[in-house]
């Protein structure tokens, strides 16, 4: 590199480094029209492998939904939408609804924040009704109910009658699940007084595609392999 090459090259850094960031004043009115916009709108991530056909997709999903008021659906990446709605009622029942599935894979919805930045949004989190099994009768009630879909994911409502008690085989939690990690199926805890062990048994209502050999969902429906648990390796 020659020394015009040199004094170009250190002239462009300067320049860089004296580059200014900048905070536009945008107008009340613009800045309510895009909040509007972003308290409007959900996005969601099909969870597949594969690229799902978009016309299919957002006719199967319109009338899944039966919005009161129509929607726009934007793609904004591989099985990636902007769901946009006129009614934030319908968006609120949309959002509060799930799981949703699509072809037996799920589609994972996040409610857009901030300034709505869509590469930031993880899909990371999905709402389940999981049934807990093979609970010892004194048990059977909202308090211990949350105790344990605590321990599934963050529990949103526990079905229980005015007295707060769970009346049949088994108590029914909503719950907000980690599905970035392996769906779990069992929980394992000491109960009573005596400290009995007691395995509960997760049943997982609606539940879409899942590998059986990682517990991952979104992976392709696998049922034999090299029997290991790791997602990275269960093919």
């Amino acid at each position: 590199m020659d020394s015009e090459e040199l004094s170009s090259l250190c002239s462009s850094l300067a320049l860089e480094e004296e580059e200014e960031i900048l905070t536009p004043d945008l107008e009340a009115g613009l800045q309510a029209q895009g909040e509007r916009s972003i308290d409007r709108s959900l996005v969601g991530c099909v969870l597949s492998t594969c690229p799902i056909a978009r016309d299919a997709f957002v006719h199967m999903i319109k009338g899944v939904w039966k919005t009161k008021e129509r929607f726009e659906v934007e793609t904004i990446g591989s099985n990636k939408f902007v769901f946009h709605f006129l009614s934030t009622t319908d968006r609120r029942r949309v959002f509060a609804g799930g799981p949703w599935c699509y072809q037996n894979k799920l589609l994972v919805l996040e409610e857009p924040t901030g300034v709505g930045d869509y590469s930031k949004m993880s899909f990371s989190k999905a709402p389940f009704w999981v049934q807990l099994h093979n609970i010892p009768v004194f048990c059977m009630s909202k308090t211990v109910g949350s105790i344990l879909g605590n321990m599934v994911g963050l529990v949103q409502e526990v079905e229980c009658n005015q007295d707060e008690l769970c009346l049949g085989t088994f108590i029914r939690v909503r719950v907000i699940v980690d599905i970035s990690k392996p769906l779990k199926q069992i929980l394992k805890v000491r109960l009573g007084t005596d400290k009995e062990l007691v395995t509960i048994l997760l049943r997982y209502e609606h539940l879409p595609e899942l590998c059986f050999l990682c517990g991952l969902l979104g992976h392709p429906l696998r049922k034999k392999g090299t029997g290991s648990r790791d997602p990275k390796t269960c093919g």
